[in-house]
């Protein structure tokens, strides 16, 4: 059941780049990570190395599992630096709680690698590592089918860790028994690492760790893996992966095939109860429902064909293969810029394969030189390629943000495979952070853009297009910093009180022009700036907006067979609601909306699309998208979030050229019964939507 609410307003819609809430950073300045057993078979030594991404030269210090520190200089931009460590003795199996965690802490963002390998015999694994700010206190482990291992990495004294075992091994420490439902804590100290494993390692009895529940007070770092993985008829597959924590799962995946065999194993596990999860490959559909800490296992014979699953709740998903294994990303979770680590060593090489996995529409915007296989699934259509890489390859980068794609590298050499997927580098406007400074004093905003660095997160930045709030208030350029030191009164500052303090808002944004007319067509990125100072030292400050010319903005709020109203406020916390009928609003300011029901009812709400455009009907050749299949579309608007009976989002009110009369906006809305959980009444992004 869909009806249409009316907004009528006159302003023009300036885009402006979204942050990445709820995308889980891969590159940062700390981390934290373990060693391993590698295969255990016999007296032999494991061969330590690590691999670090860096898109800038800078530097870090690594604190070895026993307490050593090494500085390494990251030398060039957009490459890898690789440092061996020194040998070690074989690590042992079994429960035990050591100073097994390595700490790295750079001066710059990077991306980071461990690579652990016998010396002489066979074994090798690999895996990328989380920074510590994306790290929790809540996990649930994957399944491995054999030989499982858990290590678990303290970042702070005095942590408590407990692991709830859901699973058929049996396991003692000391005169303790752990099995299925069984509860074991333990506290641990900085870089402690408690592991659990078998004692040896068996060639076919069953043993899985999946669906076990760790926590902790603090946060901590999760590995899951297995020293020994009898498949595809022998013992050989070693893999190690960390588990990020249950807050960054994901609904959509693609799983692309191994191109190097024709089989694989999925293991998906769901993080909530009644989570429907369904795989589609060309040869049909299969759907599954889990529940909490609940796992589905799969030994799919694919061919060249790649799996697309979603999920009605959060999942997480791990592939093993012949000669790789590793957590597979969530489609949200993909990135535009992959550094791809070199993994050798001074007595190993190792051939490299490379699979990159994107939408179908994208493969032009990715930089390699392949070729692509398109396969359209029930609802999804992908594209992947996979090719053999001599190590000239390091950087792989789309050149449009909305071709985001995945890298998953594998490596083998003799009896010895490994593969992981590759952490991604920071989003662009992500990389806004390391770029701009701000300093409040009582009378004026102090703000500087390093143009620099911030050609690392936009190399077509010109910094002449970089404005506070609008075209009236540019910076000036010192060197390759661009200051901007203007009054609170000046640059459409808004302003709030209270009995204490004021607090100050604007915003840095860089406008697109067209390069032959110069006209603004819209935002390459927008900055947030916010000073909240005691009210003794702002007094004497007034606030009038720049620009006094109105528009005005009327709503019809009635909808067939349900009731709902459009709300307009002038604040992010939705408590000062602009009123009036037409609605006045100033010039260059921002209006936050609320689309809500009137009165309750045993339906859900849902905002499917808003349009813009010169008429509110008849001719839609200058319509433009807000909204789109419940999505932010060419990034018009920010939506901020949705219950079942609200949806909020904001916009900003600017000029528009003088042939206008006037510019609509039109909503599409849904009602869907409150138990319906099919996608159509599925609230959140649906680019698949009819």
């Amino acid at each position: 059941m869909k009806a249409v609410m009316e907004v009528t307003c006159l302003l023009l819609l300036v885009s402006a780049v979204g942050t990445t809430a709820g995308r889980t950073p891969h590159t940062g300045k700390r981390f934290i990570a373990s060693l391993f057993s590698v295969y255990p078979n016999g007296r032999d030594r494991d061969v330590p190395v690590v691999s670090i991404g860096h898109a800038r030269e800078g530097s870090c210090t690594l604190t070895n599992s026993d307490g050593n520190r090494t500085d390494i200089q990251l030398q060039g931009s957009n490459t890898i630096t690789q440092f061996s460590l020194p040998y070690i003795a074989e690590l042992s199996l079994g429960i035990n709680v050591d100073k097994r965690a390595m700490e790295l802490e750079c001066t710059t963002d990077v991306s980071f690698y461990i690579f652990l390998r016998r010396h002489v015999k066979v074994g090798a694994f690999a895996y990328p590592v989380l920074p510590l700010e994306s790290l929790s206190n809540r996990y649930i482990i994957p399944s491995v089918p054999n030989n499982p291992m858990l290590g678990i990495a303290a970042i702070s004294d005095n942590t408590t860790v407990t692991v709830e075992f859901k699973t058929k091994c049996t396991y003692h420490f000391g005169w303790t028994r752990l099995e299925g439902g069984s509860r074991f804590t333990k506290v641990l100290n900085r870089r402690d690492v408690l592991q659990i494993a078998g004692r040896i390692l068996t060639q076919r009895e069953y043993c899985d760790l999946g669906g076990s529940i760790v926590q902790s007070s603090e946060p901590v770092a999760v590995f899951s893996g297995s020293p020994g993985i009898y498949y595809q008829g022998y013992l050989s597959k070693t893999g190690m992966s960390q588990v990020p924590p249950v807050t960054a799962w994901g609904t959509k995946f693609i799983v692309p095939p191994p191109l190097v065999s024709d089989m694989f194993r999925i293991s998906i596990v769901a993080a909530y109860n009644d989570t429907t999860v369904t795989r589609e490959l060309p040869t049909g559909v299969k759907t599954v429902h889990l529940n909490e800490s609940e796992f589905y296992v799969e030994n799919t014979k694919t061919g060249l064909a790649a799996a697309y699953i979603h999920s009605t709740k959060p999942i997480l998903i791990q592939q093993i293969f012949e000669k790789a294994a590793g957590i597979v990303p969530a489609l949200d979770d993909y990135g535009t810029e992959y550094l791809i680590p070199d993994l050798q060593t001074d007595n190993r090489k190792y051939q490299r394969h490379v699979v990159l996995v994107t939408s179908a529409d994208c493969t032009s915007h990715i930089n390699v030189n392949s070729t692509w296989t398109s396969q359209l699934n029930t609802s999804h259509q992908v594209s992947f390629t996979g090719f053999t890489d001599s190590y000239n390859l390091t950087a792989i980068r789309s050149n449009s943000s909305s071709c985001p794609f995945a890298v998953r590298v594998s490596v083998d050499s003799s009896w010895e495979s490994l593969g992981f997927f590759v952490s991604r580098h920071k989003f662009q406007e992500e990389g806004l952070l390391d770029s701009v400074n701000l300093t409040c004093t009582p009378e004026t905003w102090q703000v500087t853009v390093d143009t620099q660095q911030l050609q690392y997160a936009y190399p077509t930045s010109v910094r002449q297009n970089i404005f506070m709030s609008n075209t009236f208030c540019p910076g000036l350029l010192d060197g390759d910093v661009l200051v901007f030191n203007s009054s609170y009164d000046d640059c459409n500052t808004k302003t709030k009180g209270s009995n204490t303090s004021m607090t100050f808002s604007n915003y840095l944004i860089e406008y697109e022009r067209d390069p032959k007319t110069n006209i603004v067509t819209g935002a390459k990125w927008r900055y947030n700036l916010e000073c909240d100072l005691p009210k003794r030292e702002t007094a004497a400050i007034s606030f009038n907006p720049v620009n006094s010319n109105v528009a005005t903005i009327q709503t019809a709020s009635t909808v067939a067979g349900h009731e709902a109203a459009i709300t307009f406020y002038s604040d992010n916390a939705f408590q000062t609601k602009l009123k009036g009928n037409p609605l006045k609003v100033n010039l260059g300011s921002r209006v936050y909306v609320q689309v809500a029901m009137k009165l309750s009812a045993e339906v859900k709400l849902l905002v499917d699309n808003c349009y813009v455009s010169e008429h509110i009907q008849g001719d839609n050749s200058t319509r433009a998208a807000l909204i789109q299949d419940r999505c932010e579309a060419n990034h018009f608007t920010h939506i901020l979030g949705h219950t079942d009976t609200l949806a909020r989002f904001y916009f900003d009110v600017f000029d528009v050229p003088h042939h206008h009369d006037s510019i609509y906006v039109t909503c599409d809305v849904s009602f869907c019964p409150l138990m319906d959980f099919t996608s159509d009444c599925q609230g959140g992004c649906n680019k698949t939507a009819s």
